[in-house]
């Protein structure tokens, strides 16, 4: 108990806090933001050599009249520009091939030199929990058990997500985004052909579709532990890109969570998202953009 007293200390000296000019801050509000900053300082000396890297990248595709890819680069690199934290280890982008590059690298990079703050977090946060329990602060330790277990599961999110390219092997697997395993859809027009099963489709029927933005909801009557999200954008037209984010629930009512950023990263046909399996209940994908028409149209949606 001792030691995991010396890490919450020394997690919250290290971030430069100063505990006593900070009274009407809770612990977890205090360790949090110290936990934040030092993820931040950590962070900043491989996220400015990798903005460098890309506008290198940036330059050099340009150049080479390679415009497509070097606006993707400058997407990239807008889109790091405004999130924090661990936050830029989200979304890792496969095209072209040399911002995969660079982005693999980096995140390699970032992982080795964050996880040891990770682990010294959590286990912080576990002293805390305990701490505060002793102490009769009931609510104050909830907050920090929440917290804890919010922690574990977007942990659990992204290192899941290093392996999202690859196709998984489906055999054994049940499809549980399907009519017949008892899952409902929502959609605007066409909800039913998300979870039939069915990939035919012509450029009139066969798929669920909506004026984006627009939502497409496939749920379980029960939770299920999923580990992989797939699901097929109308493809009859090859050049068409769409722009998307994927999100889950984790229980009927509960709050969204982001697992796979599309929004700037232009994509057809099968969209594969593997991820550390968790208990899900819920799969939304919002269709945000269609280069052919103001329509978002998706054919069938996997989760197994």
């Amino acid at each position: 108990m001792r030691t995991l007293n010396l890490i919450f200390v020394t997690l919250l000296i290290m971030s430069g806090i100063e505990i006593r000019g900070h009274a009407q801050e809770s612990d977890l509000e205090r360790l949090k933001a110290g936990f934040n900053k030092k993820i931040d300082e950590v962070l900043s000396p491989l996220m400015k050599r990798h903005l460098q890297s890309l506008l290198n990248l940036e330059k050099t595709l340009a150049q080479s009249q390679k415009l497509e890819d070097a606006l993707l680069i400058r997407e990239e690199r807008t889109r790091l520009s405004s999130v924090k934290g661990t936050e830029v280890l989200v979304g890792l982008p496969d095209s072209p091939t040399q911002l995969n590059a660079l982005s693999s690298r980096f995140k390699r990079e970032s992982l080795a030199v964050i996880r040891n703050w990770e682990a010294k977090y959590e286990k912080a946060l576990t002293s805390l929990v305990t701490r505060l329990t002793k102490s009769s602060k009931l609510d104050q330790a909830l907050l920090a058990k929440n917290e804890l277990k919010s922690f574990r599961e977007r942990i659990a999110l992204r290192d899941g997500n290093e392996g999202s390219d690859t196709k998984s092997d489906k055999a054994g697997k049940v499809d549980y985004a399907l009519a017949s395993e008892g899952a409902t859809a929502k959609a605007f027009q066409s909800a039913e052909s998300l979870i039939d099963g069915d990939l035919r489709h012509s450029g009139s029927e066969g798929f669920a579709w909506g004026s984006y933005p627009s939502e497409f909801i496939v749920t379980f009557p029960k939770n299920h532990k999923i580990g992989e999200i797939n699901f097929l954008l109308y493809d009859k037209d090859r050049s068409r890109k769409y722009a998307y984010q994927l999100f889950v629930s984790r229980r009927e009512g509960g709050d969204w969570e982001m697992i796979s950023d599309h929004s700037k990263k232009p994509s057809s046909g099968w969209q594969k998202h593997n991820f550390a399996p968790a208990s899900i209940r819920k799969i939304k994908v919002l269709g945000l953009f269609n280069t052919a028409n103001k329509n978002f149209q998706i054919v069938e949606i996997e989760a197994r």
